[in-house]
């Protein structure tokens, strides 16, 4: 465990307090996706080992929480076999994906693909799988783990990282997955 201990995650009430207030309107998932595919993310391949070998996970809901100390979290879900699985593991690896990845990860966000088949790993030094052609990767200790709806938010503490500069993230949005071109480089 790390020096940080676990950490409980309070549950928050989303209920209006006070006189006056009612049950919400039918919620439209279907408008709430769509609107959230409006906002662009990474594509990670959150990557584990247990008794049966490598596992991994193809995740989007990543973000850093805190510099000091270095913690973030991801969001998989809760119907999830294989972070079921990766969930008992003392570490797990976030591997960030480049544009040149797109095809693998149509293949391997399936639910019963090999997420190992066609690309080439190492294990870290804490013996998480570390793929050599990801962009960034981060070794994390899982601290904190807080059910989130049909998802988990899972805070973890990174403990060893590594970046290749000069390569495009891999870059997910309205469904479809794309690279990040910035604004300095179309010029005026």
């Amino acid at each position: 465990m790390s020096a940080l201990g676990r950490i409980a995650l309070a549950p928050v009430s989303t209920q209006a307090a006070g006189a006056g207030w009612s049950a919400p309107a039918p919620f439209d998932t279907g408008a709430f996706r769509r609107t959230l595919g409006r906002f662009a993310t990474g594509v990670t391949l959150v990557t584990a080992t247990d008794g049966s070998g490598p596992l991994g996970l193809i995740v989007n809901a990543f973000t850093s929480v805190s510099i000091e100390p270095p913690l973030i979290a991801i969001c998989p879900s809760r119907h999830s076999f294989t972070w079921s699985r990766m969930r008992r593991s003392e570490r797990f690896g976030v591997n960030v994906l480049g544009a040149e990845h797109a095809n693998y990860v149509r293949h391997a966000a399936e639910a019963d693909a090999d997420r190992f088949v066609g690309i080439d790993y190492v294990p870290s030094e804490s013996g998480v799988p570390r793929i050599l052609s990801a962009v960034a990767f981060l070794d994390c200790e899982p601290i904190a783990e807080q059910v989130a709806g049909d998802h988990w938010i899972v805070v973890a503490q990174v403990h060893d990282l590594l970046a290749e500069h000069g390569r495009e993230p891999l870059v997910f949005k309205d469904g479809t997955l794309g690279s990040f071109v910035g604004l300095e480089a179309q010029g005026p």
